[in-house]
């Protein structure tokens, strides 16, 4: 990656806090807190270790997404959860003003910073995804989500795909899986904003390497760290 690139890394799941606040409504909830649906674990560790590695800056989020979820926009069907999609409209929009909206306009700033300066700006939003779903188990490692239709994103990501399977050639690695590219998310919703001088790679991790310990996560995330930088070109790539 030449000067005339900036490298931002998020993590919009990072934890699963619940806000003082509101704490009396999840009493009940310590399961749920604790498992995918209240926060993408391990995600948090590889966007330290990408931001580490590559000297971008890391903005992250740490309270549950049942709070609020802040890879969803505006009106979508799961912003809020079964928890707060009933609270009183005026708490709501509290929610978004406390929590929603200073990390997507914290992303914002950066992104419309870069660009002024002339840099084309390459955002990877750091997540996580459970080994099981829906009784079916998912065989991928780590997948990258990003929009086919546009050929920067697509070209980035093969090349880092690529230089990861050289650094570790059993991970199973996939494109726009378990979910898709171009599905409603931040990194959607800053295409739409900023267009061609942005691009926006969702960094998909299977939950397994949490769930199997902090080695078995600081190895994938030191493997990813390093793919990345190869791939930006940084340090030398594979062969």
């Amino acid at each position: 990656m030449s000067a005339s690139w900036a490298l931002l890394i998020t993590c919009e799941h990072g934890g699963n806090a619940v806000p003082q606040e509101y704490a009396p409504l999840f009493a009940d909830w310590g399961d749920i807190l604790a498992s995918h649906c209240g926060y993408d674990l391990g995600a948090l560790g590889t966007a330290q270790a990408l931001a580490r590695a590559t000297g971008a800056p890391l903005v992250a989020a740490t309270t549950t997404r049942l709070v609020v979820d802040l890879n969803r926009s505006v009106g979508h069907a799961r912003l809020f959860s079964a928890v707060t999609k009933a609270l009183p409209g005026t708490t709501r929009q509290a929610l978004l003003a406390e929590h929603y909206q200073p990390h997507r306009e914290a992303v914002a700033r950066l992104v419309s910073q870069a660009l002024a300066a002339g840099k084309t700006v390459l955002h990877i939003a750091s997540h996580s995804f459970t080994p099981h779903f829906g009784g079916v188990t998912r065989h991928c490692d780590v997948g990258l989500l990003y929009d086919p239709g546009r050929a920067a994103e697509k070209i980035f990501c093969g090349r880092w795909l690529r230089e990861l399977a050289c650094l570790d050639s059993d991970l199973i690695l996939r494109r726009n899986y378990p979910y898709r590219g171009v599905a409603d998310g931040l990194a959607t919703a800053l295409r739409r904003r900023f267009g061609e001088g942005y691009l926006g790679v969702e960094l998909e991790v299977n939950q397994r390497f949490a769930l199997g310990g902090g080695e078995a996560l600081a190895s994938v995330s030191e493997h990813l760290a390093d793919a990345l930088r190869r791939a930006l070109g940084r340090v030398a790539a594979c062969r």
